[in-house]
């Protein structure tokens, strides 16, 4: 806002472009008009905004995984490829509310061969169990770095377990953390090259 005198046009009031001048107080005032334009999001946008927020939640408990994981996807953050990469593994209803589909999720990408690895649970010893195989045909070398990964989804914990290097057969057990419920327990797989720059795609692993 400003102040002027006018001899010339007296008391003014009109608008000229973005400003706006009156006459208040005996006195020529000059307003900058300031345009301001909030348009309803639409339907799309907001379904958009709801993948964003729970992905971006997700990506710092899975954090550990998705640092070893998106290394060297994209021009931004392990982060924000992470997200870029799951929009279509989330759900959204009618009212907007964004649901992780945990069997659509992945925690690596890259192009490598995924590992070859299965899972079991023994509700008796609360241990899960990885047998893996041997994968020798591919984009794929025997020093490969195998990983497995628990993911409890209510109480949004992980763990990052190292398994057998790929050009190995065998079986690697892990105890169920403390505190967790198997039934919330999400298990993914892949694999890295030895120095974590060639990544392959996760998988998602049925508990058998």
């Amino acid at each position: 806002m400003a102040k002027f005198d006018s001899y010339l046009l007296g008391k003014v009031t009109k608008t000229l472009g973005n400003v706006t001048m009156c006459y208040m107080n005996k006195q020529n005032i000059a307003r900058a008009r300031i345009f301001s334009r909030k348009d309803k999001p639409t339907s799309d946008v907001l379904d958009q905004r709801a993948r964003m927020k729970v992905l971006i939640e997700l990506s710092r408990f899975l954090l550990p995984v998705v640092q070893k994981g998106f290394v060297g996807i994209g021009n931004g953050t392990t982060s924000n490829a992470f997200v870029a990469k799951n929009m279509k593994s989330v759900n959204v209803d009618e009212m907007h509310t964004a649901t992780v589909d945990y069997e659509r999720l992945k925690v690596a990408m890259g192009l490598q061969d995924i590992p070859e690895v299965s899972v079991s649970y023994s509700s008796e010893s609360k241990m899960y169990s990885f047998e893996q195989e041997m994968l020798e045909n591919g984009f794929a070398l025997a020093d490969d770095l195998v990983y497995a990964v628990l993911f409890e989804s209510v109480l949004m914990r992980v763990k990052l377990i190292s398994l057998r290097s790929r050009g190995e057969n065998g079986n690697t057990s892990v105890g169920l953390p403390k505190n967790w419920e198997q039934a919330n327990v999400k298990v993914y797989c892949f694999a890295t090259s030895k120095n974590g720059k060639s990544i392959s795609p996760s998988l998602y692993l049925a508990v058998e």
